[in-house]
């Protein structure tokens, strides 16, 4: 009795995938070939101006490395500080719970001191 015929990948010879979805299969390229030249086709994005403020919020977040859970009140609490004013209080010594505790009180600070 003969065992099962063992299939390799045609591309990397390895038993353990075939040649459609092999690892190491080159990538299609994403350019349009038209005879002699060659045409890029590019793709255009378009994004909404509030998804890119906050774009540029996340990016602040991560140049003044600050953790996501303090960054979530910040946001959830109208940004009621600048990035930069988070960071100094966390700076300063204060704990995450103070810091967010200090993110939710801050918009009424007149009303308490």
């Amino acid at each position: 009795m003969e065992g099962k015929k063992v299939i390799k990948c045609s591309l990397c010879g390895e038993t353990t995938h075939n040649k459609r979805t092999c690892p190491q299969k080159p990538i299609d390229d994403i350019f349009k070939r038209d005879g002699t030249s060659e045409e890029y086709i590019e793709e255009s994005v378009t994004i909404l101006p509030r998804k890119d403020i906050l774009i540029n919020d996340l990016l602040d977040k991560q140049a003044y490395d600050i953790d996501s859970d303090i960054f979530e009140v910040w946001l959830h609490t109208k940004r009621p500080c600048l990035l930069k004013e988070v960071k100094y209080t966390m700076d300063t010594g204060l704990n995450k719970e103070s810091v967010m505790l200090y993110l939710r009180i801050v918009g009424d600070i007149d009303a308490y001191y």
